[in-house]
């Protein structure tokens, strides 16, 4: 369960083009908002996806999410949409964090001990280690 989750942060993309198959986000210029405005809604200030392909004119998103200028997110589902290099200030990807996986897993891992202890250890779980209560001969 625990192998399943993680953190991720995203930094600055340090290729000038991001790869297809990586997870990016876009942070769009004004102009860029509006000319995209009929694709991804009105006032995104960032789109988030999956990098399908990347060629002249733009760059082609699994769009995952959009987030507005006034910090509202929108999820979707991966619909493809181009986003032109002349829309996009600047790019980011997405990288896993081991410190904040580590830092998070060390939390719940304090926690389930904690409520362990807290509930009284192994004599909770395992019949017959406090009360009783049995019937005798």
């Amino acid at each position: 369960m625990f192998g399943l989750a993680g953190c991720y942060t995203y930094r600055p993309l340090i290729s000038p083009d991001p790869v297809a198959g990586t997870r990016v986000s876009a942070q769009l210029t004004e102009e860029g908002s509006r000319d995209l405005s009929g694709k991804v809604g009105p006032e995104v200030e960032h789109v988030e996806g999956e990098v399908l392909r990347v060629d002249s004119a733009g760059i082609q998103l699994s769009v995952r999410q959009v987030e507005g200028f006034k910090g509202i997110e929108s999820d979707w589902n991966g619909e493809p949409v181009v986003i032109p290099r002349t829309a996009v200030a600047g790019w980011q990807q997405r990288r896993f964090s081991v410190g904040g996986t580590g830092f998070v897993g060390g939390l719940v891992l304090g926690g389930v001990y904690a409520m362990y202890r807290l509930l009284g250890g192994p004599g909770i779980f395992q019949g017959g280690g406090r009360g009783g209560g049995g019937a005798s001969q």
